[in-house]
């Protein structure tokens, strides 16, 4: 299942993401990378096959 995540650098839409990720979802992070958006955030699953 593909899921759109917005805001997903930040701190509760990474959690968001790398939970969906590690559930078997394919993810789309849509962020505009300001304010609290930081890249680290969602690092771990960046290279995630799904």
């Amino acid at each position: 299942m593909k899921t759109l995540v917005t805001g997903g650098a930040g701190f509760i839409g990474s959690a968001v993401v790398r939970l969906a990720v590690t559930r078997g979802y394919s993810v789309v992070n849509l962020d505009a990378l300001t304010y609290a958006a930081c890249l680290e955030n969602v690092a771990p699953v960046a290279a995630s096959p799904l």
